[in-house]
């Protein structure tokens, strides 16, 4: 979900922040508000780089909902929008904006939510920053007031955004004013997770490769929790490395995706073009693992001495070395700092994951200092958005907010969730949850918030620990709106050995926090497959402990999962709010 780097060129070359018009004085334009700074947007100034929407069609249409379809661009730009308009009974006085910085990456059911949640829904196609996205709300709201008859200022405006769009989101958050009323940033990056977080990925996967299956079966359920055994001194630093730079434990249970080089592929095209001395400087100046006298050295030269094609590949894998930033960001970076805060590597005095985050967002600073109401939700087992970046982006807005932080702010993290927002069938389905429904969540508790002063369910209650990683309370009162879990077989065991043929008890134990609504799904995969049997269970429940048995009559090992679905009026039907998670067990059947 990630932007890759094979596009990056492109959303660079959309970005207004070089563009003539940032510098216009037009009457009433937006401008920025000191030399060099980002163009502030508010609700009537109009944007010279987006300040001629056109329409091009209009049409009555029944798909993804029945609603009545406005289609533009704005003159002179690539950016097209869309105005999805609900009729005017389904309709109350509120709008929903998706944004990313590339096309295609809409959500599933973004259109089909609005509209059964009293909004019509506003996209438009890719481009960096944030600018568009206001210029597309603000004529949107034209268009709306004309539609339905009603002044355009009582309309109320949501956008929200994943992944590179969480980055646009931020942007937003710092740069405009009056042009939205709450906001969503989902699975945060950090100004340097753009390039960083997948050159550390490479390097650990490259390095891991041959103990591959020794790691996932480490994290498993009955695994021994312990990746690090049997590793080389070598191979022990650099999993450190790779989870103090933020990857979850628990995804190196899918080591293929970690190893997954898709958007790293690019950067190893793109740094080079930007940075043009950097392999160079690698393989030959001191300081750099290219020419350090250790065994990772050692083995990186070895490695290219066999395949001198990998030549930038392996000297991009460790950028996020020699890219840090001044201060700050916790023990992500310190561990690539001296005892007294200097860097302990060669510094590149040209940044490109900087330059990258920077385009994308618009100029934002993630100072955290949000002007809306703002839900922002990250995943637990995310190796794309690591989840320290969005516990670090909720400590920006405490800094920034202070007392005012919980009237404004609050942070979801899903548990069970990696950056994939929908939720899995078949394969993974005992694994993972997505996240989507936590974002309908909350937004439709956003609305409540901005428009009636109904406070949502409190933040979520986790700790960062020294190796970084986002550690959940068990508690019930944890917060968020996430169901809690918990199976085991027979005595509390996480692992059970049994006989062929021999009946296995189980107890899951499933609670939804107070006020988040109830339970209304249970599913039981006794196998482990991602194939869930629905059971049966009382409406209205908010705990449950139920007892399941399962007979294996093939011998091997099962990972038995109980999957649970809440919704806030304990209404099955609505899917889309339906917020899921899951527990596992380990079975070995002999």
């Amino acid at each position: 979900m990630f932007i890759a780097a094979a596009t990056m060129a492109a959303v660079l070359a959309l970005s207004p922040l070089a563009s003539p018009a940032h510098a216009s004085t037009t009457s009433g334009a937006c401008l920025a508000k000191s030399p060099g700074a980002s163009v502030s947007v508010d609700a009537t100034c109009v944007d010279p780089a987006y300040s001629v929407p056109v329409i091009d069609s209009q049409s009555d249409v029944t798909q993804p909902s029945t609603v009545h379809l406005v289609q533009g661009h704005f003159d002179g730009t690539n950016v097209s929008f869309r105005i999805y308009l609900p009729a005017k009974d389904e309709w109350r006085n509120r709008f929903f904006q998706f944004t990313y910085p590339l096309d295609g990456q809409e959500p599933l059911n973004s259109v089909a939510f609005a509209t059964s949640h009293g909004g019509y829904s506003v996209q438009t196609s890719g481009a960096a920053g944030y600018r568009h996205a206001a210029a597309a709300a603000k004529f949107a709201r034209t268009v709306a007031a004309n539609y339905y008859g009603v002044d355009s200022a009582g309309i109320f405006g949501y956008l929200y955004g994943w992944s590179g769009g969480a980055f646009q989101v931020d942007g937003a958050l710092e740069y405009t004013t009056g042009v939205w009323q709450g906001a969503v940033p989902i699975v945060q990056g950090s100004p340097l997770s753009v390039i960083h977080n997948f050159s550390v990925r490479a390097l650990a996967t490259f390095v891991l490769k041959d103990k591959k299956d020794q790691i996932e079966a480490a994290e498993r359920p009955g695994g021994s929790g312990n990746p690090y055994a049997g590793l080389s001194p070598m191979q022990a630093s650099v999993l450190k490395e790779a989870t103090r730079m933020g990857i979850p434990l628990k995804a190196w249970e899918d080591f293929d995706y970690l190893a997954t080089t898709v958007a790293f592929d690019g950067f190893v095209t793109l740094v080079p073009q930007i940075d043009s001395t950097y392999v160079d400087d690698f393989w030959s100046k001191p300081g750099y693992l290219g020419t350090e006298h250790s065994a990772l050295g050692t083995f990186f030269r070895q490695s290219v001495a066999k395949d001198p094609s990998l030549r930038a590949r392996l000297a991009l894998m460790a950028y996020h070395r020699y890219t840090i930033p001044s201060t700050g960001f916790g023990a992500a970076y310190d561990q690539f700092r001296t005892f007294n805060g200097t860097p302990a590597f060669p510094q590149r005095s040209m940044n490109v994951a900087r330059i990258i985050s920077s385009s994308i967002t618009g100029g934002a600073s993630f100072s955290g200092a949000l002007n809306v109401k703002t839900i922002a939700v990250n995943s637990t087992i995310d190796a794309d958005a690591y989840p320290w970046e969005g516990a670090w982006y909720a400590k920006q807005v405490q800094s920034a907010l202070g007392a005012a932080v919980d009237s404004r702010f609050r942070v979801w993290f899903t548990e069970n969730a990696d950056h994939n927002p929908e939720n899995r069938t078949g394969a993974g389905a005992d694994r993972l949850v997505g996240y989507a429904p936590v974002v309908y969540r909350a937004l439709d508790d956003l609305t409540a918030w901005v428009e009636r002063d109904v406070a949502p369910a409190k933040s979520s209650s986790y700790r960062v620990t020294q190796d970084n990683q986002v550690l959940l309370s068990d508690s019930i009162n944890r917060g968020g709106v996430q169901p809690l879990v918990e199976l085991t077989a027979l005595a509390a065991a996480k692992r059970h050995d049994v006989r062929v043929g021999k009946s296995v008890t189980f107890s899951a134990r499933v609670q939804v926090p107070r006020g988040t609504g109830s339970i209304v799904s249970i599913g039981w995969d006794p196998q482990g497959y991602g194939s869930f049997r629905e059971l049966k269970i009382p409406s209205g429940s908010t705990t449950l402990v139920l007892h399941l048995s399962a007979r294996y009559g093939t011998a091997g090992t099962y990972y038995p999962t109980v999957r649970v679905g809440a919704q806030r009026d304990g209404d099955k039907s609505q899917v889309l709010t339906t917020v899921l998670n899951l527990d596992r067990t380990d079975v070995v059947v002999r």
